[in-house]
């Protein structure tokens, strides 16, 4: 072996394993149904920025794409192997009787309340869903879940939504801000977090009164290829740790899980210049979703799903004719992987999250 050929070995072993071990990493694509990712979704910056992927050998790419309509399509396509989505989406799409049937199973319950409302400006005279007769709903897109919400809320109220309302797409953000302030629409049915950056930038709205199992509708949890889950187990389970462990720092320290979204994301930041008043509106966001994102029921395991909730879901979507026949929870949704996910030092990571210098991520 000449010289510089041990030198060349030399620096290629050095490279493989570096500090992050990235090139030995295994790439994986996350997809995340929202235009920019926020406080709302602290686990996922989170797991990065601590390097909970890494130390699952994973090297993942947080890729936000929209909605969870475009996460279903795009999982399935093979344009990426995890993603997190609504369930009403993707299990519309996973009917065997569907022209293209989606090829998905979710394998982590992210979500265990529905994070959609039907709301309405602060000072409206509609107190009740019923009042909403002849009116119109804002929306964010005609084929978005805030649709098939939206019209079981109507139905729910005993109106018919394909003849005692409109609904009208008003986009997402600024667009939909302006479409609420100049009156376009009389109500809307967007999701949490959306609701609170209304009412950040001015816009003040007061959700309706749902029934009960309408709240309590599983809901964005993450979902792989069926393929993906039978071949690539550990990868998975690798992942949904890595957020697991996230989500138990966030919720042991929700201002640093917020000042670590901004770092990693600075477009997140709310505009307003003081430091604690920002910090306060993001942990206004962030607080409201971490509402769901565990469940007594569980027993303290992490992701597991709840097969009552999710045959509830399935009802609601044969009910509202989204799809025409059951679609069976082990269709849905497996909980193979939980007990190997929830295997990790949480007291550590609590520790962690305790012990976590603020500082080092201010902005």
């Amino acid at each position: 072996m000449t010289k510089s050929y041990s030198i060349f070995v030399a620096i290629m072993l050095a490279l493989s394993v570096s500090a992050e071990g990235s090139l030995a990493a295994e790439k994986v694509r996350a997809l995340i149904p929202v235009r920019n990712i926020d406080e709302s979704l602290a686990p996922f910056p989170v797991a990065k920025y601590l390097g909970y992927y890494a130390q699952e050998g994973l090297d993942v790419d947080l890729l936000a794409v929209g909605g969870s309509n475009e996460v279903a399509i795009q999982i399935a396509a093979g344009n990426g192997d995890v993603g997190e989505a609504t369930p009403a989406q993707a299990v519309i799409g996973m009917q065997q009787n569907a022209s293209a049937p989606l090829d998905l199973r979710y394998f982590y319950n992210a979500g265990y309340r529905n994070i959609w409302s039907i709301s309405v400006p602060a000072d409206s005279p509609v107190k009740t869903i019923a009042d909403l007769r002849g009116k119109k709903i804002g929306v964010t897109a005609l084929g978005s879940a805030g649709t098939t919400y939206g019209k079981a809320y109507i139905r729910s109220g005993g109106l018919n939504p394909d003849i005692d309302v409109t609904f009208v797409p008003i986009g997402a953000g600024p667009q939909a801000a302006t479409a609420i302030q100049q009156k376009v629409v009389d109500a809307i049915v967007f999701w949490d977090a959306a609701n609170v950056r209304f009412e950040l930038s001015g816009i003040n709205v007061r959700p309706l009164k749902l029934d009960a199992k309408l709240e309590a509708l599983p809901d964005v949890s993450i979902l792989a290829r069926n393929d993906v889950i039978r071949d690539k187990p550990k990868m998975l389970v690798g992942f949904a740790r890595a957020v697991s462990k996230a989500l138990d720092f966030t919720l042991a320290n929700p201002p640093a899980a917020v000042l670590i979204t901004w770092k990693m994301y600075p477009e997140s930041r709310p505009k307003e210049k003081d430091p604690q008043k920002a910090l306060a509106q993001g942990l206004k966001i962030s607080q409201l979703r971490m509402a769901g994102w565990t469940n007594p029921k569980t027993g303290g395991k992490n992701g597991l799903f709840l097969e009552d909730d999710w045959k509830n879901l399935g009802a609601f979507l044969l009910r509202e004719k989204q799809i025409t026949q059951p679609v069976p929870t082990s269709r849905m949704y497996t909980n193979d992987f939980i007990d190997e996910i929830n295997k990790y030092d949480r007291a550590a990571v609590v520790r962690q999250a305790k012990e976590f210098d603020l500082k080092s991520v201010q902005q």
